[in-house]
């Protein structure tokens, strides 16, 4: 595969500097990159649609932020496993904000043969300095000879307090959240189905980059049945979930962290759920999963943000 810039670094394990900063890179959130947003995420609520709506969706800044490393290193020589995400939503994004990224590897560590880095990463308001949305995301770098991509296998590195979430099924989902909601209370599920077009915008398509994501003689090449969607679709659409569930406060107050457990292929059909695990006052904290059309979990987490009603 021809290299995006022969000046960029291979994205490899032993490439990676600890504690570099990369960025500032610019983004202006216009018209046109909101669209890309609501295409890739198939998010087309009315906080983002229309002459009069506000924001932009902050989930794609995440995208972004996850994705910054590919201003040092050649995003299409990458073939990695992300493994976790965490990611904070500080403020709503406005339209025809002019952003500013800037993130730095905190840590990079060897486990059972595997080279894992950790990136953290900030968006915030380039004249204002505002800031929008924090995330951190944890990915191996290297992987072993020994290890077979695509089988679910290769990425089993639990979060602490590992969970294994349980739908009630005797129990009707809340579409909105209230003051009263009990342990156990399940929230509406959002069913996505992601096609390659979504993958290849949301992945880079438009900047030529060739990857697994959206390139199937990549995908093959590194061991997969198809093309994938990023590990970050799904938190995305579970951030699309609570958003809808917890209303405004989302936006300044939502938290998830997720581990990715099993890929999800092009066209497969997602079910994010969640199901309230614990009431404190006005904060509301969830277990958070995806499964795919054979119920398998394919991402799993927790998440939280207040309720102001």
């Amino acid at each position: 595969m021809a290299r995006i810039n022969p000046e960029l670094r291979e994205p490899t394990y032993e490439n990676v500097v600890v504690d570099e900063l990369i960025g500032p890179l610019r983004v202006d959130a216009d018209e046109a990159y909101r669209r890309r947003a609501c295409f890739a995420l198939d998010d087309y609520g009315p906080e983002y649609v229309g002459t009069q709506a506000p924001w932009v969706p902050a989930p794609m800044l995440g995208r972004d932020l996850v994705a910054l490393f590919c201003s040092v290193y050649d995003p299409s020589r990458t073939v990695g496993l992300h493994q976790k995400e965490e990611i904070w939503f500080i403020n709503p994004v406005p339209l025809n904000a002019r952003l500013s990224y800037t993130g730095r590897y905190t840590d990079k560590y060897m486990k059972r043969g595997k080279g894992y880095t950790v990136f953290d990463t900030e968006a915030r308001d380039a004249d204002s300095g505002k800031a929008y949305v924090r995330q951190i995301s944890t990915e191996i770098m290297r992987i072993p000879d020994d290890i077979q991509l695509g089988t679910g296998n290769a990425a089993k590195t639990p979060l602490a307090g590992h969970i294994d979430p349980v739908w009630p099924e005797d129990v009707a989902p809340l579409r909105q959240a209230r003051l009263d909601m009990t342990p156990g209370t399940p929230v509406q599920p959002l069913q996505k189905r992601p096609e390659q077009g979504q993958m290849t915008v949301f992945s880079g398509g438009n900047t030529q980059w060739y990857n697994i994501h959206t390139d199937i003689e990549v995908a093959l090449k590194a061991g997969f049945r198809d093309t994938l969607a990023q590990g970050m679709m799904e938190t995305c659409w579970i951030a699309e979930m609570l958003a809808s569930f917890a209303g405004p406060s989302w936006h300044t107050s939502g938290w998830i962290k997720m581990a990715y457990i099993r890929p999800v292929y092009r066209n497969d059909t997602i079910t994010c759920k969640a199901v309230i695990d614990e009431m404190q006052q006005d904060v509301v904290k969830f277990h958070v999963w995806a499964e795919n059309q054979h119920g398998e979990r394919t991402a799993v987490g927790w998440a939280s943000c207040r309720i102001q009603l």
